[in-house]
């Protein structure tokens, strides 16, 4: 994967988390899915996610339900190409995601 990675192939702490389901209180889950900061700021994730989810908390948990993952994906096409393909690289686990659980959660820094 180009933008994320799972958590055995990560290296260091400096990760966002997408977790399945709602937050347990745990981190690194064997079925999350990561994103580097730096990765995660220079793509344009960073300022695109603030923008739709006004109210995440980068230094917490978001959760994101599939209604809210639709709008995500339309507002995609407004933003830079890193954006959109970062997005499509997340949206085969996100859907998988939504065959078992009605949200899934963003566990900042």
């Amino acid at each position: 994967m180009k933008y994320f990675c799972t958590p055995d192939e990560r290296k260091g702490t400096c990760y966002y988390e997408f977790q399945r389901g709602g937050f347990n209180e745990e981190f690194w889950l064997d079925d999350s899915i990561l994103i580097h900061d730096d990765v995660w700021y220079d793509s344009g994730l960073e300022d695109f996610f603030c923008e739709v989810i006004p109210d995440i908390d980068l230094y917490g948990t978001v959760e994101v339900n599939e209604e809210m993952w639709s709008r995500i994906l339309e507002k995609s096409g407004d933003y830079e190409e890193s954006v959109k393909e970062a997005l499509i690289e997340l949206d085969e686990w996100v859907r998988e995601n939504f065959n078992e659980h009605e949200v899934f959660t963003i566990a900042g820094l």
